[in-house]
């Protein structure tokens, strides 16, 4: 009776059942991550900040560091300071400003100080001696992040993306001894007399911002297709065993037909 459901169109048919109830339940799990890491994201910002060292250290990748916020002290290498151009913020094209600061333990911070739209601006700014600078730690950017054409020479003291090989190259800091990203300045102490326009967080390293609401109607939508997908699979499997019964039952004559009964004789006249 069930025979037919091996065949190879049935087979054909389960496999795109299972396939569907699969990946709404993958899609499912899915906007539950994606709101898990927005969440988590923004928690780890709103920490109070603690000693870089704690989070991070020379050419080891941030890991966990990353979006947390974190004090550092020393002095910044004024003369390796970068500009990166092509960089927009509120709508004007201008330049950001990375100036290394060497800590007390010897390792390199890349701080992004803020933005400027003139880069003769930014040089003035730096302040001399030890500072205390607070800010969040982010992942180094890559080439995609770039602005400037493959291949384009940038002046001395310019470099394309914030990254630990763009530092190495264009102002001789070493990879072995800076960090593996680069600090968004929120807060310096001494404060400068003047300072390029700080950047806020959610600027330059957006975080996708998920109503927990919304995400939470998007997984249970999911669900729900899945469910349909098994209903709507039983329901097709149900009515192919009915329709092959049907066909397997003989069919019966009616009672008033009586086929065995003998014909009626005729008397000679």
């Amino acid at each position: 009776m069930y025979r037919f459901l091996l065949t190879p169109r049935w087979l054909l048919l389960h496999g795109v059942a299972m396939a569907a109830v699969a990946g709404c339940l993958l899609l499912g799990w899915w906007q539950a991550d994606v709101y898990q890491d927005s969440h988590g994201r923004h928690e780890l910002r709103d920490r109070e900040p603690v000693a870089v060292a704690e989070l991070a250290s020379p050419g080891a990748e941030l890991g966990d560091g990353a979006d947390r916020q974190v004090v550092a002290t020393g002095t910044y290498l004024a003369g390796q300071q970068q500009i990166v151009p092509g960089r927009v913020h509120d709508g004007t094209l201008g330049s950001f400003v990375v100036t290394p600061l060497e800590t007390d333990d010897g390792m390199v911070v890349p701080v992004l100080r803020g933005w400027v739209d003139d880069p003769e601006d930014a040089g003035a700014a730096v302040p001399a001696g030890e500072v205390t600078v607070t800010g969040y730690l982010l992942p180094p950017e890559t080439s995609d992040h770039a602005t400037v054409r493959t291949g384009q020479q940038l002046d001395d003291g310019r470099m394309a993306y914030i990254a630990p090989d763009q530092l190495a190259q264009r102002a001789g800091v070493s990879e072995a001894t800076a960090l593996h990203g680069y600090l968004l300045l929120r807060d310096e102490s001494p404060a400068p007399a003047a300072a390029p326009v700080a950047l806020d967080v959610d600027t330059v390293a957006p975080i996708r911002d998920v109503s927990p609401w919304q995400n939470l109607s998007y997984w249970a939508q999911w669900w729900v297709f899945a469910l349909a997908a098994v209903v709507f699979w039983v329901s097709i499997v149900r009515n192919g065993v009915r329709t092959r019964r049907r066909a397997d039952t003989p069919s019966t004559t009616s009672r008033g037909d009586d086929v065995s009964a003998p014909a009626p004789s005729h008397a000679p006249s």
